[in-house]
């Protein structure tokens, strides 16, 4: 197995040592894995798209708008 090194704000290494029961290591391993299935798995799908650039962009800011209208939505809902 390789190793990799990986440099943290002390903050979070101080954070980190409060939970000595954690394997670290391992739980990154399983977040890296996780991430990289999403990537792999966006990438597979990106290659058989006919959706252009343009595309992408004008579905981005639709899903974007309709994120920040349902915000909105609910903080208006608890009164913020």
């Amino acid at each position: 197995m390789a190793n990799v090194t990986l440099y943290i704000p002390d903050d979070l290494k101080k954070r980190m040592s409060r939970h000595k029961d954690i394997r670290w290591s391992r739980a990154i391993r399983t977040i890296i894995e996780s991430e990289l299935s999403d990537f792999e798995e966006a990438e597979k799908l990106a290659q058989g798209s006919n959706l252009t650039q343009e595309d992408v962009d004008f579905l981005t800011e639709k899903v974007n708008e309709d994120i920040r209208k349902h915000v909105r939505a609910l903080k208006n809902e608890i009164g913020r």
